[in-house]
């Protein structure tokens, strides 16, 4: 033990610091956020900041004892007590608060102590006062066993009240907010990243660009009415400067914009990242990292960790992200304090609210709600906004800019989008015509496969599918390939299409949907045309195939799609009537008998005092899980074929489970390399299409070392083709099979 102090009391191990360094870095976070505490808006009172510091200085010392010294020098497997309550030793100062802080900036099991063993560990403890006395140019005094103990009971009943009880916000914010922020710090430290980085006037360059554009922007004009410090809603027509009007009110205020698709998410990065620079705006989802390998060509891959590490820990002023990132803190897991701690001096964005589930829209509100209570404002930017909700918000303004616009000529067909002539003459009269892109949107992959295989077997037309039962890899590809400028043809796709891949179709078919559904799709179409006018065609640019929609009762509910029906006819629709019916269909009148408004409903009352332990059930509940991510057998044996990921982790090409086969994880970095290869392997798949003989990963490989680390990466026998996608059961006899 002796040498092991002599060697230094190590804190961390990749890289390796000493208990001296690691603190060091801690407290000089700690200073660059209370410096810049003023411009980002965080209100805490002299006396908080005095106990974050002492909490910041201390959380750690725990680490100074032989077991864990043991653990993290000779990377032994040994069972030791958390360091984060042995730290408490150390706590000369009586301050409850503190106590809190230190016992829980890690949420971890209390060990069972008897006084001996607390005895005995206290002088363990002992033996490293002097190194770390020599560290920290001061005396210390461990505190009595007894009082140690007496600490100890009392955080473990609060520890049993946390998680089995739920969270009284009000009463708790102050704890919350500080050990947030002390996550924050240490997680910040740990990685080697700034804690915050220098807020951005986002309403100036916002507004530059948009004098640049307009010599008076709608937004501007709105803004004037002091409500850059609101919560608020703005439902603006597709084209009209939403994300402008946005971006305006976000001010200088840390902003997370949030939206529903990833796909969506990606596009908002590039576009925000060319406005306000690559050094101010992070990417925050699952799948972050593999995308920046993918944007990224200049960087180096540590300056891709780098900037990985700045988003995952909250750092930049402006995070783009999927909704789960920020709203799976209001289902209250161990550790969501440094969400909330966050959101407390932040601003929110929630872009298109109305495409998630309503069992997930209530989580998103209930979450808007807390953040307000905590000194957060959030922001609703939608083109067709679920008019109920507004009830359910603490809203100061709302805004609503519909132009004086006709673009679509809309035809209700009273038959199914199946195989039949209608669908076939359609097609053939569309592109006889000359018309270049034609969007086919089905509610199902099923169906949109079906309806792919019909026309792929037809010479005259040459279809393209895309969908999310695609592997990563093949699903980007198909998008780059319908981003083209010079895209021409038709594309079949799902709901993946409705609020991603900005493109401009020429024409719309279209299974029977709920209605804001159908008005976010039409939104695909004659994009081009955004300000005042007539530009409707004068034949249909919007078929509706009413009958035999598929996904009733799975994707959407029957009687949202029978309601929807009421309100629709063929003819001119107007931007103003879009707006005026999805305000009528989702009031509360309209939908109160419903199942949506069931779900909605019991959904917002139960979260109210619910929570949970683990994150994992949050982004479960969260996301309303019915998927799960698999790979397809046959994709074992495929080429790899990011070149990048393979690059970095010094390999060439070969097929999937030879590479596997070489794999080392010797680092995190290539720990997270190989899983972001395994993602591009992987399909979203229905949990109800699950055979019951599924294995795992590591029963098709002999690498020893990556067995345990494989076990839950799931194996299908379904087949994939890269046209098609996943093939479930009825659908293997497909073509092309790999």
């Amino acid at each position: 033990m002796v040498d092991e102090i002599m060697d230094g009391i190590i804190a961390k191990s990749y890289p390796q610091k000493t208990l001296k360094e690691h603190t060091k870095d801690v407290m000089n976070l700690f200073d660059e956020l209370k410096r810049l505490s003023d411009k980002l808006g965080i209100k805490l009172a002299e006396e908080d900041w005095k106990t974050l510091e002492l909490a910041c200085f201390y959380h750690d010392f725990g680490k100074a004892n032989s077991v864990f010294q043991k653990k993290i020098t000779k990377s032994l497997n040994l069972s030791d007590i958390p360091h984060n309550f042995l730290s408490i030793f150390f706590l000369q100062n009586k301050n409850e608060m503190l106590l809190k802080l230190v016992a829980f900036h890690h949420w971890r099991d209390f060990p069972d102590l008897r006084e001996e063993m607390i005895e005995q560990i206290r002088g363990d403890i002992s033996c490293y006062i002097s190194k770390i006395q020599e560290y920290f140019n001061k005396s210390f005094n461990l505190r009595k066993s007894l009082e140690f103990k007496k600490d100890l009971e009392k955080l473990q009943r609060y520890y049993f009240r946390r998680i089995d009880g739920s969270i009284d916000l009000k009463k708790e914010s102050k704890f919350i907010i500080l050990l947030g922020l002390l996550n924050r710090i240490d997680h910040s430290a740990s990685a080697g990243v700034p804690v915050e980085i220098e807020p951005i006037n986002k309403y100036e360059i916002t507004q530059n660009f948009l004098l640049k554009k307009t010599a008076e922007p709608w937004q501007l004009s709105e803004l004037s009415k002091d409500y850059k410090d609101k919560n608020g809603i703005v439902t603006a027509s597709t084209g009209m400067g939403k994300t402008e009007m946005s971006l305006l009110w976000s001010n200088s205020q840390k902003t997370f914009y949030t939206l529903p698709v990833r796909t969506s998410v990606t596009a908002m990065f590039r576009r925000l990242k060319g406005l306000f620079g690559e050094k101010k705006v992070g990417l925050l989802y699952s799948d972050a990292l593999s995308n920046l390998f993918l944007e990224e060509n200049k960087l180096s891959t540590d300056d891709i960790f780098y900037h990985y590490d700045i988003a995952k820990n909250l750092s930049y002023p402006l995070i783009v992200s999927t909704a789960d990132q920020i709203f799976t803190a209001t289902l209250k897991y161990l550790g969501f304090e440094k969400i909330y701690a966050t959101l407390s001096y932040s601003r929110v964005i929630v872009d298109e609210i109305q495409a998630y589930s309503p069992q997930t829209m209530a989580i998103i509100i209930h979450g808007l709600n807390e953040i307000a209570s905590i000194g957060g404002k959030f922001l609703i930017v939608t083109a067709t906004f679920p008019s109920f909700v507004k009830d359910e918000l603490p809203l100061d303004f709302s805004i609503t800019k519909i132009p004086n616009l006709k673009k679509h000529n809309v035809k209700l067909v009273d038959e199914p989008l199946a195989e039949n002539t209608i669908i076939k003459k359609l097609l053939s009269k569309l592109i006889s015509k000359g018309i270049g892109k034609i969007l086919i949107v089905c509610n199902t992959v099923e169906k949109a496969q079906e309806l792919y295989k019909i026309l792929k077997d037809l010479k005259e037309f040459s279809p393209l599918l895309l969908h999310s039962r695609f592997t990563r890899f093949d699903r980007n590809f198909k998008e780059n390939t319908v981003l083209r400028e010079n895209f021409n043809g038709i594309l079949i796709s799902t709901q993946v299409i409705e609020v991603s891949l900005d493109i401009d179709f020429d024409i719309l078919i279209t299974e029977m949907a709920p209605l804001d559904v159908l008005v976010q799709r039409m939104g695909r179409i004659y994009r081009r045309f955004k300000s005042d006018g007539e530009f409707y065609p004068s034949e249909p640019n919007v078929y509706i195939f009413t009958e035999d929609p598929s996904g009733i009762g799975t994707v959407y509910e029957k009687e949202i799609i029978e309601k929807s029906k009421d309100f629709l006819k063929s003819g001119i629709l107007s931007e103003k009537d879009k707006y005026q019916m999805t305000k009528e269909f989702y009031s509360k009148r309209n939908i109160q008998n419903t199942k949506y408004w069931t779900k909605f409903n019991n959904a917002l009352n139960g979260i109210k005092s619910y929570s949970v332990n683990k994150k994992t059930e949050a982004q479960e509940i969260f996301r309303d899980i019915s998927q799960i991510e698999v790979i397809p057998q046959g994709l074992l044996e495929y080429e790899v074929q990011n070149e990048r990921i393979l690059k970095k982790l010094g390999f060439d090409k070969g097929p999937f489970r030879n590479v596997i086969e070489k794999i080392k994880i010797e680092d995190r970095k290539e720990k997270i390399l190989f899983i972001e290869l395994i993602k591009d392997f992987m399909v979203p798949i229905p949990l109800y299409r699950i055979k019951k003989n599924f294995l795992s990963l590591c029963n098709y490989i002999q690498n020893s070392k990556l067995k345990e680390f494989l076990t839950n990466v799931k194996v299908v026998d379904y087949k994939y083709n890269n046209e098609l996608g996943l093939l479930c059961e009825k659908d293997e006899d497909a073509m092309g099979i790999i």
